[in-house]
């Protein structure tokens, strides 16, 4: 009776095991689900928000696609590019993304990402273009701030109201925070990666930048994702995407990118919507790190 008892007291704790085990599985692949079930409305939320951006050139102007003499450090030097048979119209040198951040049709930009260019062409993800070499005031660049690498572009009012994506503080943003980047990495539209916030507050990277504060991100951002955003697990901005850090090698993704914080980007857009400038106050003072020494 007893070997009995023993033997039923085996199997009941083996096989309430194995139950546990299975509950477990199955609430583990339950929660990653929802997870990326997280992602997917990210995706559905924010792609009619991001658009893709061409810089056009025509034959007759430099052929070679254009980037900021410190930009070469982190994206390589850029490739001399073959213009295809065009028949004089102008093609694209150069593919980024952008943003809009007001339903009248405001876009946010870097301003890398239409440097040169001689026509744009802006693509929305139901597929309408607008193209300022068919139409002049299909495209319009309302403002430029190269020392933070923004330009706030206009699209032609057609009657619709645009979605503008929301931005959220950047100050709350914390190392860990989940990271989602969208934009066109090598012409490959509405690509969506994840990734975390690596660091933030990230400055003194540029010498001819006075203010700045990027966040890092592991989240894999490639050419022609300049100028689209870093998202929060909300779908909010916290920031836009800038450039890579690669050493100077190829111009890929090697786990190190940054944004411009949101904060940065809003403050500016506004005042270039606003007043079509940037206006920064001067104080005749330079601010500099301390050293040991000091």
């Amino acid at each position: 009776m007893k070997i009995y008892l023993l033997l039923f007291v085996l199997f009941f704790f083996i096989n309430c095991g194995k139950l546990f085990a299975g509950d477990v599985v199955d609430q583990d692949i339950a929660m990653a689900t929802s997870i990326s079930k997280v992602f997917s409305r990210v995706a559905e939320k924010s792609f009619p928000s991001i658009v893709v951006i061409e810089n056009l050139q025509s034959s007759r102007a430099n052929q070679k696609q254009q980037l900021p003499p410190e930009f070469e450090y982190f994206f390589g030097k850029p490739n001399q590019i073959k213009p295809p048979e065009s028949n004089g119209k102008p093609f694209p040198v150069g593919c980024g993304s952008g943003v809009i951040v007001r339903s009248n049709g405001y876009i946010v930009t870097n301003n890398h990402v239409i440097e040169g260019a001689e026509f744009l062409r802006v693509k929305l993800q139901d597929g309408t273009v607008f193209d300022n070499y068919l139409d002049k005031d299909a495209v319009k660049i309302v403002g430029v701030d190269q020392q933070s690498d923004l330009v706030v572009l206009k699209i032609k009012e057609d009657g619709r109201t645009y979605k503008a994506l929301s931005f959220t503080n950047s100050d709350d943003v914390s190392v860990g925070d989940w990271a989602i980047a969208i934009g066109a990495p090598f012409n490959y539209d509405y690509t969506l990666t994840v990734g975390v916030v690596s660091q933030k507050g990230r400055h003194n990277i540029f010498k001819n930048r006075i203010v700045e504060s990027y966040i890092q991100t592991d989240a894999s951002i490639n050419p022609g994702n300049s100028g689209g955003p870093l998202l929060t697990i909300k779908g909010e901005m916290m920031g836009i995407n800038n450039f890579i850090a690669n050493g100077g090698g190829n111009a890929g993704s090697a786990g190190i990118g940054f944004a411009i914080s949101s904060n940065i980007v809003k403050n500016i857009s506004d005042q270039i919507i606003n007043d079509g400038r940037v206006n920064r106050p001067w104080l005749g003072i330079v601010l500099s790190d301390l050293s040991a020494s000091d």
